[in-house]
């Protein structure tokens, strides 16, 4: 199935504007540069205040085979009829435009999404790895480490959309402590209004 336009998948409210955002991408490797390609994408939208409004995830068909299944169990059967990225940018765009986006190690996920048609709508972003040392005691500092020491439960690990909502789960730990980001909100507050990409789109595909 096909579509277009603003017709979106919704389980929860998506806010109008302004809020974070918490993406996870899981890949087929680790360089966009050397031909690998997300095969799953959630994003996790939260308000100002923290609370999630709106959740989103697919498996996405990244048109090779998926790399290491042992770590993210996503098996090249799984992806065969999912869309491509293409056929889910309006989903992803949108939730992200005028958002503030958050995810842990950024920079990895970054890398994926810079690399997209459209990607000009991610303006402000946040890493919660970065801001971890300075809420949470000394050690490793990779999500479930990260979230053992906050007291968040972190199940399916390296499962897409477990680990945007366990991400949220430590935005919020943060917030909890006094921590905000007024300018950051402000700032991606500030984006032009999101529009359709204008590519046909299809629903996404869980696993």
């Amino acid at each position: 199935m096909t579509r277009s336009g603003p017709e979106l998948d919704r389980s929860l409210s998506l806010p109008a504007r302004g809020g974070y955002v918490v993406v996870d991408v899981e890949t087929t490797g680790f360089s966009p540069a050397k031909g690998d390609r997300i095969c799953e994408i959630a994003l996790v939208s939260l308000d100002e205040d923290g609370s999630t409004t709106d959740e989103w995830h697919s498996l996405v068909n990244p048109l090779r085979n998926t790399g290491a299944s042992h770590v993210h169990r996503i098996t090249d059967a799984m992806v065969a009829d999912a869309p491509v990225i293409d056929e889910v940018l309006d989903e992803v765009w949108q939730r992200i435009a005028g958002r503030v986006l958050v995810a842990h190690n950024a920079s990895f996920d970054l890398r994926f999404l810079k690399v997209l048609p459209g990607s000009h709508w991610v303006t402000e972003t946040l890493c919660t790895q970065r801001l971890a040392p300075g809420f949470l005691p000394d050690g490793k500092w990779t999500l479930a480490a990260c979230c053992e020491r906050a007291g968040i439960t972190l199940r399916n690990a390296h499962s897409a959309l477990a680990d945007a909502r366990a991400t949220a789960e430590l935005l919020r730990h943060f917030m909890s402590r006094g921590a905000s980001w007024e300018e950051h909100l402000s700032r991606a507050a500030q984006a032009p209004e999101w529009r359709p990409c204008g590519l046909p789109q299809r629903a996404p595909r869980r696993r």
